[in-house]
């Protein structure tokens, strides 16, 4: 025999709870200071049956079956149908498990079928049971709406590791034909590169894989890959890096930075032959980050350096991780191609170390 789920029994103790809680008011309701809750409480049980089963037909046969699939026209009259067949049984119920056994002088005025008594039984179902339904679907809407944020934010999550995923591969091939490069002009710096790379691989195995990391952390990541193109490229490019602002207690998504620079190599540094230039400008304020990265490319071309993977990646990114809350501007212009990125920073963003150690102890 199959055992029932936890969340089976926890419903099933709300309806009962919500029944009972139904027939004590009913029963204090309908007593009128005379103190009939005996027989208050008698009439209310011959009465229960049409109830629950015009609720629980409803609930779970005509919403569902109907409503919910939007066969407007058949819900209303079957809805009707059910109502007129619980309002007889109601009044049944009354008449004969109730009025007989305990009230029989009122037999002498009140009919077992009585038209009038049907509709009037039919009316109360609508008014009592209505509540009890209503109640139900506002849980069931309730259910549904927690259910599709949780749906929304794993699909996120999903789409955001796969965005990570695709990141992680372009940066490593363009990494690996860099050191190919370094190693068949000038393999006395191999040492140094193959190190810098186990430090670019370390981060991005293990802080990358967190919702945020210290923007320190991110900037030495950075430079870790600039000074690879340094080595490769030579007296070739001319280098300039500036950070500026309270950076200490900022906190960012990893691996947000670097595809900018990865673009400005791949497209536009790495077309030119010799003068190839890049500055990087990093500012943070209380209320704002704001990363540029500008590039030289060859004047003859006017394509759009953002062809490549990274800055797709990057747009999406930001649309999951600062939902507005980020700004992505593109100039591309003659000789130049310059790339802006403003972060709208809360109180969130800046955080203490501790947060980030409990973090790394956590994965």
């Amino acid at each position: 025999m199959p055992r029932l789920q936890p969340s089976v029994y926890r419903e099933i103790l709300i309806h009962l709870v919500a029944w009972l809680c139904y027939i004590g008011l009913q029963v204090v309701a309908i007593d009128k200071f005379e103190h009939r809750y005996v027989a208050n409480l008698l009439s209310a049980l011959a009465q229960l049956p049409a109830q629950l089963i015009f609720t629980y037909v409803t609930l779970y046969v005509l919403i569902p079956g109907y409503l919910l699939t939007q066969r407007y026209v058949q819900f209303g009259l079957l809805t009707l149908l059910a109502l007129l067949i619980c309002g007889m049984l109601y009044w049944e119920g009354t008449y004969y498990l109730y009025l007989v056994p305990f009230e029989p002088a009122r037999l002498k005025t009140e009919k077992p079928w009585d038209l009038g008594w049907f509709m009037l039984c039919a009316f109360y179902l609508l008014c009592t049971s209505g509540l009890l339904i209503g109640f139900h679907m506002i849980r069931f809407g309730f259910r549904q709406q927690q259910l599709n944020q949780q749906l929304v934010i794993a699909n996120q999550r999903i789409e955001l590791k796969s965005l990570k995923d695709q990141i992680n591969p372009h940066f490593l091939f363009n990494t690996l034909n860099n050191l190919y490069g370094l190693t068949s002009q000038n393999p006395q710096k191999a040492g140094e590169v193959v190190l810098r790379l186990a430090q670019l691989m370390q981060y991005m195995l293990y802080e990358g894989n967190l919702a945020q990391v210290p923007l320190p952390k991110e900037v030495s990541y950075l430079q870790n890959y600039l000074a690879l193109e340094r080595i490769r490229y030579g007296d070739r490019l001319h280098l300039s890096i500036q950070v500026s602002g309270a950076t200490d207690r900022l906190f960012i998504a990893p691996l947000l930075l670097l595809p900018f620079v990865e673009n400005a190599f791949k497209h536009g540094i790495s077309r030119q032959l010799d003068d190839a230039w890049l500055q990087i400008q990093l500012t943070v304020s209380s209320t704002e980050l704001v990363f540029k990265v500008e590039n030289s490319k060859p004047e003859l071309t006017n394509e759009a350096p953002a062809t490549g993977i990274g800055l797709s990646n990057i747009a999406k990114r930001l649309q999951l991780i600062y939902p507005n809350r980020h700004q992505l501007r593109q100039l591309n212009g003659t000789g130049t191609y310059l790339a802006t990125l403003t972060l709208a920073l809360t109180s969130s963003d800046f955080r203490s170390e501790k947060t980030y150690e409990d973090q790394m102890f956590a994965g």
